[in-house]
């Protein structure tokens, strides 16, 4: 990450904090959740499978604790310049001592990433507060992560590419004699990586009428043949932003059905891509969505046997949690008056999928990111059915 870049970002929240009367943010993140999109825009990392602290004054120096010593030092290698990084054995501790070094008491804190914390972690994690006072910071954090600048559109373009190769070395490998689904989920989230992909990985669906997507090596045993209908999503994080792509591929002559299925499905992707346009609430974008899949699909999204949702916003998590609420089909909308408004650099996954008779699961799904003046499609892998041989 460029200089300018984090240590804008850090600079940013900093004034906030000052201006709400805040002394620090404290994000927890267990490398999964909203916490730790977090972590990845204030420092420019965070593992899976790993839980981090990071705590932000609103002055002086920000503090990294892991207890993780091969994470510490990778947090080191990308955040070490800008702020420092504390290998710990006891990581709520250490950080318990590390605001009452920093911090007098009964400051006022504000926290973010209390959804990432397990149940055996939520106390740990609330005690640090004990002799301070605390108040949500989600609010704050999803403000700042709203303002989308074009260093980080070149990231989820960079992504993109990554889930174009991997799409297009899935649709090569279904056509050895014999495969099978966990061998193709195995080439192409080595693809993934090899591409320098922090995480690389795929859902497959296969068969002459897929019901859903799978995820484990142990599913879709079965050999692909000449009648299959291979669908595949890949997603991968790179330097630490997502991006992610759905094709479907037939070796045969698609079914008059699945091609007009297909093109309904282009056709709505074409349609939210229009009201892209800067300055429109977020919600606008899933209700249109949804009202042209209406329009195809028989089943409502309740009856529907296999359906996941239609758009989401991208950026450090693979759903940005500041606009995630105003994408639910299901959500309150007396929210909506508060839907957060499209921004330039903004980036989303339009992905409309739903079962249909005689053909089961169907999807397509591209990245597209918003310009000054509209949307553009980042994804460049051929759209609508591929033809495999």
């Amino acid at each position: 990450m460029t200089t300018n870049e984090i240590s804008n970002r850090l600079a940013r929240l900093q004034k906030a904090l000052q201006a709400r009367g805040n002394a620090a943010l404290v994000v927890y993140a267990d490398g999964t959740r909203e916490g730790a999109g977090t972590i990845r825009y204030f420092t420019g990392w965070m593992p899976n499978a790993s839980d981090a602290i990071l705590i932000v004054p609103s002055q002086g120096t920000a503090v990294l604790l892991s207890e993780n010593k091969n994470k510490a030092r990778a947090f080191q290698q990308r955040f070490g310049g800008y702020g420092r990084v504390l290998k710990v054995t006891d990581l709520f501790g250490a950080a318990k001592r590390t605001l009452t070094e920093m911090l007098p008491n009964g400051a006022v804190l504000a926290y973010a990433g209390s959804a990432d914390l397990m149940m055996t972690r939520s106390a740990s994690f609330f005690d640090l507060f004990d002799t301070f006072e605390k108040v949500d910071g989600s609010d704050l954090v999803h403000s700042l992560r709203l303002e989308r600048t074009t260093y980080e559109l070149a990231k989820h373009r960079k992504a993109t590419e990554v889930a174009d190769k991997m799409v297009a070395h899935a649709m090569s490998v279904a056509s050895v004699k014999g495969i099978t689904g966990p061998e193709i989920m195995a080439e192409v989230e080595f693809i993934g990586r090899r591409l320098g992909a922090d995480l690389s990985t795929c859902w497959l669906a296969i068969g002459e009428c897929p019901a859903e997507t799978y995820f484990e090596l142990f599913e879709l045993m079965e050999p692909i043949n000449a009648r299959s209908r291979i669908q595949i999503g890949t997603a991968v994080c790179l330097d630490g932003y997502f991006a992610q792509v759905l094709r479907m591929g037939v070796f045969e002559e698609p079914a008059p059905e699945l091609q007009r299925v297909s093109e309904a499905i282009l056709a709505m992707q074409d349609a939210a891509l229009e009201r892209m346009i800067p300055g429109a609430p977020v919600h606008t974008l899933v209700d249109a969505l949804e009202e042209m899949i209406a329009e195809t699909c028989p089943y409502t999204r309740a009856t529907d046997p296999f359906r996941f949702q239609s758009i989401h916003g991208m950026s450090n998590n693979y759903s940005d949690p500041s606009v995630a609420p105003f994408l639910n089909a299901d959500r309150n909308k007396a929210i909506d008056a508060s839907s957060p408004l499209l921004r330039e650099n903004m980036v989303f996954e339009i992905h409309p999928n739903f079962t249909m008779p005689g053909l089961g699961h169907v999807c397509h799904g591209d990245v597209a990111a918003i310009g000054e003046n509209g949307a553009e499609w980042l994804s460049t892998t051929p759209r609508g059915i591929l033809r495999l041989s």
